[in-house]
């Protein structure tokens, strides 16, 4: 059940990838946007070029791995409960973990290649706006 949740979550997070760049441009800083980066760390043109082809390169493959969560649903939707094996429970937990990993390692790829674009005053920034960010989150629970 853990897995068929986790799954359905994953894949509304990566739903709206393919239909707005927004979303994936969120997903990527954290929930800050692009246009909030490029303002605060005097993001040059080129900086801008740069981050663009990141965030469509992570739109792309959040699509792959949204389109692999729709089969994994599926293919759990259509089990038959009566011949459920450890086998095909196995087999669709690794599908889902699988799914997940692709995810987790396009975000921070995305995320590293975005830091590794700064230079060192941009990155103390964004280390500031990360922390800065996290504190808030922690003071909200």
């Amino acid at each position: 059940m853990k897995k068929l949740s986790f799954v359905m979550l994953l894949s509304l997070m990566l739903g709206g990838f393919s239909m707005s760049p927004v979303f994936a441009d969120e997903a990527a800083f954290g929930g800050t946007r692009l246009d909030v980066l490029t303002e605060k760390l005097k993001l040059t043109t080129t900086q801008q070029g740069q981050i663009k082809t990141l965030l469509e390169n992570y739109a792309k493959e959040a699509v792959t791995i949204r389109d692999g969560l729709v089969a994994a649903q599926e293919s759990i939707r259509r089990v038959n409960l009566e011949r459920l094996s450890d086998s095909d429970v196995t087999r669709l937990s690794r599908e889902a973990g699988r799914l997940s990993t692709a995810h987790t390692k396009a975000l921070l790829n995305t995320q590293r290649g975005f830091y590794g674009l700064l230079n060192k005053q941009q990155k103390r920034e964004y280390n500031k706006m990360r922390s800065d960010a996290l504190q808030a989150a922690t003071a909200a629970k």
